[in-house]
């Protein structure tokens, strides 16, 4: 991890320098009452929810990897399981308590149908104070086809979607032409949405011409043909 995070945040976690300076400077600005993270892995991520928030939900399929040193995360309530079925029933109850959620990031089930199903759920939210949301690979060609296959205009509390808030990366950590990382956003409002939503890609482009380069596009064009992998890791 780079020197400029491992001192106060000591376990590791799968995410670019401009990721992580964005994420620990936002979270520290909100302050948030409430956070709610959908996938901890090993509590990287986690551990700075859990510094700048009063209280978190961390939800995870995989207890097994998650560091031991997320035990002295005193203020974090673990709710493990898979986020289909434990993140509805989580929304429900804080409706129904009126908890003051401020921040959520979605970082689970990397497949377009897990993306939707996340968001689907925590849109169900009630904003009674301002939630910022954040979508971790959005710049992975599964995950933002699942980001953009939700419909935002019907949810009158949605006032931003931003699918490029901090842009993804190529080969992120010696993945061969993948495309992984980036951050996509939407901002809930406890009044509703007057004017008309616009979901904006501020690098489409840039992710255009990168997945014609991936071995995304590759897979979903010639993945009867395995032989072609080697022809272009050459």
């Amino acid at each position: 991890m780079d020197n400029l995070f491992v001192n106060k945040f000591p376990i590791p976690w799968s995410m670019t320098r401009a990721e992580k300076s964005t994420l620990i400077q936002l979270v520290k600005e909100i302050n948030p009452e409430i956070s709610i993270e959908i996938g901890t892995f090993n509590g990287g991520s986690l551990q700075v929810l859990s510094h700048y928030s009063k209280k978190v939900y961390a939800i995870d399929i995989t207890p097994e990897y998650r560091d031991a040193r997320c035990k002295e995360l005193k203020n974090v309530d673990f709710l493990i399981g898979d986020s289909k079925k434990v993140v509805p029933k989580l929304i429900e109850k804080i409706n129904a308590s009126k908890e003051k959620v401020e921040f959520i990031l979605i970082d689970g089930d990397h497949t377009t149908k897990g993306v939707l199903a996340d968001i689907t759920n925590v849109l169900k939210i009630i904003p009674y104070l301002p939630i910022t949301i954040f979508l971790h690979d959005s710049f992975n060609p599964n995950c933002r086809k699942g980001i953009l296959s939700y419909d935002y205009s019907k949810n009158p509390y949605v006032h931003n979607v931003e699918l490029d808030y901090v842009t993804g990366a190529f080969n992120h950590d010696g993945l061969y032409r993948e495309m992984w990382g980036g951050f996509g956003y939407i901002k809930l409002m406890p009044e509703k949405r007057i004017k008309p939503l616009k979901v904006s890609q501020y690098q489409e482009k840039l992710f255009k011409i990168t997945y014609y380069k991936s071995i995304h596009f590759y897979r979903k064009c010639f993945g009867f043909l395995k032989p072609i992998y080697k022809v272009f890791k050459k």
